[in-house]
C-alpha cells in the first residue's frame, strides 16, 4: 500500500469515526434530552453526520494538488445513495427501538451494524 493511500485510508477512516459520534451525539441531545421522536432525530443527525463527512472527505481526504474536491453535482449524487442507505437505517432503527426500551441503545446497536 503506497504512503498516499495508506495516508487517505487513514483520513477517510478518521472522518468516519468522527461522523458516527456526530450522529451518535445529536441523536442522543434531540431524542434522550429534548425529548423529539427516535426516527426524527436520527434523520437530523444523520443528515449532519453525511454532510460533514462529505465536507471533510472532500476538503482534507480527497484532497488534490491543495483543491478542493467539493462540487454541487457530486454532493447530489453522494446525497442521494445517503438517502437509500437512511431508508434502510431508519427501519432497521424502527426495529430495534419495537425491541428496545431505550432509543440511544437502539441508535447505538444499529449504527454498529452498519460498521
Amino acid at each position: 500500500m503506497s504512503s498516499k493511500l495508506g495516508r487517505q485510508f487513514l483520513q477517510f477512516a478518521m472522518v468516519g469515526g468522527l461522523g458516527t459520534v456526530t450522529n451518535l451525539a445529536i441523536f442522543f441531545v434531540g431524542v434522550d434530552l429534548l425529548g423529539f421522536p427516535a426516527l426524527g432525530g436520527a434523520t437530523v443527525a444523520f443528515a449532519v453526520a453525511v454532510t460533514q463527512n462529505y465536507v471533510l472527505n472532500a476538503g482534507w481526504t480527497f484532497q488534490r494538488d491543495g483543491e478542493s474536491q467539493l462540487a454541487g453535482r457530486r454532493f447530489a449524487k453522494f446525497a442521494f445513495f445517503s438517502l437509500l442507505a437512511l431508508g434502510i437505517n431508519l427501519s432497521v432503527l424502527g426495529w430495534l427501538i419495537q425491541h428496545s426500551t431505550f432509543p440511544s441503545l437502539a441508535e447505538v446497536v444499529h449504527l454498529s451494524l452498519e460498521l
